[in-house]
Parts: C-alpha cells; structure tokens; sequence
C-alpha cells in the first residue's frame, strides 16, 4: 500500500481548533477502526499541533466537516503545485429526493494523478458503500 498511515484531525470545543491525528493502515477493518479510535483518545491529550511528516511521510489527509453539507469545496494551498499527498474531504450527509446524499471531494496534483486516477477512487468508494450497505 502507498500510504502507510492515516491522518484525520482530533477537534477541541473549548478552543475550536485541532490537532492530527496518525493511525496504521491495517487491511483488517475492526483492527484498524479500533486502533483509529484510541489514537483519537490519545490527540484528545494534548493540544499540540503535532504534523509530523518525518515518522509518517507516505500519510494522506481525510476530513469529515460534520457541521455542514455543502455542493462544492475547493482547497487553495500555498504552494500546491508542490503538494503531492491526496486530501479526500467529505460533509454532513443530507436528505434529498428521497435519497441520501454525501458529498466527497478529493484534491490531487495533476503531476502525479489524472482524472482516470481520481475516477478509480470514486469508483472504489462506491462499491465501499455499496457493500457497507448491502447492495
């Protein structure tokens, strides 16, 4: 696997901000959600902004914005044309029509990925969902 370890964000209320939070990938998914959950607890213990590429440099970010569902986001990076690391993002599920709908965005440079590459990660979440549902 490319990406070694998983980085999401531990959020403090009292101050509103956050810290990363680094989890192993293991392919066994309670492993791993268990795992997920006590380095959460952990970040919850300090309030250091710990980024820490050195021991984790093959990490992708992934952020859950459970305040809102919105139509579109587009992240500005200073420098980005030098950031390689995916960011997947995705927001509040809705109701709509009848369905329930969750929107996912995913920024990569176009140096290291192209469309056919973002299509397959669309394309892998769906069946994720698909099977986590049972369709």
């Amino acid at each position: 696997m490319f990406f070694e370890s998983f980085e999401s964000n531990s959020f403090f209320d009292t101050t509103e901000t956050c810290t990363p939070v680094y989890t192993e990938y293991c392919e066994n998914y309670e492993k791993f959600y268990a795992d997920a959950l006590r380095d959460v607890e952990e970040a919850k213990k300090t309030r250091e902004y710990g980024l820490d590429m050195t021991n984790h440099p093959n990490w992708f970010d992934a952020s859950y914005i459970s305040w809102l569902s919105y139509d579109s986001l587009h992240l500005e990076l200073p420098d980005g044309n030098l950031y390689f690391a995916p960011i997947i993002n995705w927001g509040k599920y809705r109701e709509e029509n009848g369905r329930l709908v969750m929107l996912v965005t995913v920024r990569l440079n176009h140096a290291i990925a192209d469309g056919y590459l973002v299509a397959n990660i669309f394309r892998l979440l769906e069946n994720e969902i698909s099977y986590f549902v049972g369709l």
